[in-house]
């Protein structure tokens, strides 16, 4: 698994998060999918991913847990 590809998913996950915040349930989907295609295909409608991806499997994984992380840190629970 590539650490660029990874570390740039988390940031832009932390991102696309903050960016959208009021859609919790469209947060909350992307962190609880099942695989690269499924967080891709769920951020799809209000993002693109950059080009030149290296490992998307790596790229989409950090994006689903930069949106976790940013859900714990700053939505807390409902």
């Amino acid at each position: 698994m590539s650490s660029t590809a990874l570390s740039a998913g988390l940031e832009d996950g932390l991102r696309y998060a903050a960016e959208n915040s009021g859609d919790r349930a469209r947060l909350g989907q992307i962190v609880r999918a099942h695989g690269a295609p499924e967080v891709s295909a769920l951020a799809a409608e209000s993002f693109v991913p950059p080009n030149g991806i290296d490992d998307v499997v790596a790229y989409w994984s950090g994006f689903a847990h930069g949106v976790g992380q940013f859900l714990r840190e700053h939505l807390g629970p409902e």
